[in-house]
């Protein structure tokens, strides 16, 4: 079953290509929701996903050198449907 989840990525994710990153991994594996830069240099994930935890593997093994993650927090929402993947500004 499908869940809408709010991820708080923390480290050295902003300036790093996190985002595309992010959201050319999740539209190859068919996730729906979006990415944003958060004012405190922490990055949002909204995300309809069956698996928190094959999702914050994933997420931590991103494929770009330059990103640093530190804590990955993650809150359950009200379920709400997207139909893409998305970068938010």
């Amino acid at each position: 079953m499908k869940r809408t989840i709010k991820f708080i990525i923390k480290g050295k994710v902003q300036g790093v290509g996190f985002r595309w990153s992010t959201k050319n991994w999740a539209e190859k594996n068919n996730i729906k929701g979006y990415v944003q830069n958060l004012s405190d240099g922490s990055v949002k994930i909204i995300a309809n996903i069956t698996d928190i935890k094959e999702f914050i593997k994933e997420i931590n093994s991103l494929n770009n050198p330059f990103i640093r993650i530190k804590k990955i927090n993650y809150t359950l929402l009200n379920y709400r449907e997207y139909k893409t993947f998305s970068i938010k500004i």
